[in-house]
């Protein structure tokens, strides 16, 4: 069987989308599949053991062009070069990942040669939120050609019910819908033994989010940390994540540095699987993961944290709820709570709320997402589409 990824974007632009795809081809390469990654620009990836192919930049950009700006159609002008493409690779299934304008272009072009199609949407690709300016379908262009492509596509993979429900609303059939979640590498974080540092009873929170300030929800740490401050809570809080460094902008986070450990993002280049053995370490040896996310379509940093031993401090928000269970693997607070989500930290210190004991729940929590279940899944939905 051979499979077909094509990625909106790819490494070495880091985030979740990038780390699943990465991890899921590589795992089903183990596993006997044929695995191709279809890409538009070059990447830096060399612990792949999939093949990595990337489409000439020049005719897909021409097309592009006419179809956005001018929304002239020349997808013919495309044909000789796909055409070519499918003679040559003989690919049973494209499994698209993080849909982008030229993904659709795409998607439009195979299907005149009737190749099977199964897309995953990973969130700002499809969700939106005009709260915080928040997904690609703000675009009315992008939107309107995401509407008409749907249509032709044969099956959707989607990573939770928040999805889901995206999808329904544009009126696609339910039979057309298979869940399929994101995956944790659980061997490899039970591998690791953390190197545990002591703070003397000081709290060491972590998040693991790339800079996306009002999505991420960044502009909640100044007032959190000033309660915490108010409340004389002994803390810690490590931030990692692409583009973390901004944060430095803040001038409260500036002059309380001292609070802060952050780290603008820890590669893997020598690694089978994300995240690296150093991320990993740092979620270990930390006490409570902190989300201030306003929306995830799925929170892979939350399996990551829990796959950890972690529990969760986060906002009830679309994505977290699905994932972190209320007083079993984490708490949840009402969105945008702050005065509850310091309250939550406070019980804790006072040995009000057992952390402990919710250890490991948080593990077991996951074992549903862990990479290897998931893979097998992955190849009996590939097979019962062909």
């Amino acid at each position: 069987m051979n499979i077909a990824f094509i990625l909106g974007t790819f490494f070495p632009e880091a985030g979740g989308v990038q780390v699943q795809v990465h991890n899921i081809a590589n795992k089903l390469s183990k596993l006997g599949i044929g695995v191709k990654l279809f890409i538009y620009n070059k990447t830096d990836i060399k612990n792949n053991s999939y093949e990595i192919i990337i489409f000439e930049k020049l005719i897909f950009n021409i097309v592009f062009v006419f179809k956005y700006y001018l929304n002239l159609n020349i997808f013919f002008f495309l044909n000789p070069y796909i055409s070519k493409i499918i003679k040559k690779n003989k690919i049973d299934i494209w499994h698209f990942n993080f849909i982008t304008f030229k993904s659709l272009i795409l998607i439009n072009i195979l299907k005149r040669y009737n190749q099977k199609i199964i897309v995953t949407f990973h969130g700002i690709d499809l969700q939106i939120d005009e709260k915080i300016n928040y997904g690609n379908r703000l675009d009315e262009k992008y939107d309107t050609f995401l509407k008409n492509t749907l249509k032709k596509i044969d099956k959707f993979t989607y990573l939770s019910e928040t999805i889901k429900e995206d999808l329904m609303k544009l009126g696609i059939e339910k039979q057309k819908l298979i869940y399929f979640p994101n995956s944790v590498n659980i061997q490899k974080f039970e591998r690791i033994t953390p190197t545990k540092n002591e703070y003397n009873g000081r709290f060491n929170f972590i998040t693991v989010a790339r800079f996306a300030e009002k999505k991420k929800g960044f502009d909640f740490i100044q007032e959190i940390c000033s309660r915490l401050i108010e409340k004389n809570i002994n803390f810690k809080w490590k931030i990692i994540g692409e583009n973390s460094h901004l944060l430095y902008k803040n001038k409260f986070i500036k002059s309380h540095s001292h609070l802060f450990e952050i780290i603008n993002n820890i590669e893997n280049i020598d690694e089978e699987f994300f995240p690296h053995s150093n991320l990993i370490n740092h979620y270990k040896s930390s006490d409570i993961y902190l989300n201030l996310s306003r929306i995830e379509s799925f929170g892979i940093t939350f399996i990551e944290a829990l796959a950890s031993k972690l529990p969760i401090i986060s906002f009830a928000g679309k994505g977290a709820n699905e994932i972190i269970k209320n007083e079993f693997n984490g708490f949840l607070i009402q969105n945008n709570n702050i005065s509850e989500f310091i309250n939550k930290i406070y019980q804790i210190k006072k040995n009000k709320l057992d952390i402990n004991k919710m250890r490991n729940n948080c593990v077991n929590s996951v074992r549903k997402f862990d990479l290897d279940v998931n893979s097998n899944r992955l190849i009996n939905i590939y097979r019962s589409q062909i």
